[in-house]
């Protein structure tokens, strides 16, 4: 998924289950909001799930991963990540 021109996402870290691996970022435009996207065997990174308004209020979540049973665990992990960031530039 591409950045919007002149925005680029800060990569706080990510989280790994099984073949798929999850990243976390901070939107730049509102570092409110964080993204999660995931990679798994099968492609590139999608987005899984947005926390607008920080990460204690509910995520969206985008596509199949819409009341997917792991998404409890991927919103425990995505939150351990935004606590203590592995930031990289």
């Amino acid at each position: 998924m591409a950045e919007p021109r002149g925005e680029q996402n800060v990569y706080l870290g990510g989280f790994r289950r099984g073949p798929a691996f999850f990243t976390v970022f901070q939107a730049s435009a509102d570092p409110r909001v964080y993204r999660v996207d995931c990679r798994d065997s099968g492609g590139g990174p999608n987005p899984c799930a947005t926390f607008a308004e920080g990460i204690d209020h509910s995520p969206h979540w985008h596509g199949a991963w819409n009341r997917d049973e792991w998404c409890p665990w991927i919103v425990a992990e995505a939150r351990k990540v935004v606590a203590n960031p592995t930031r990289q530039t």
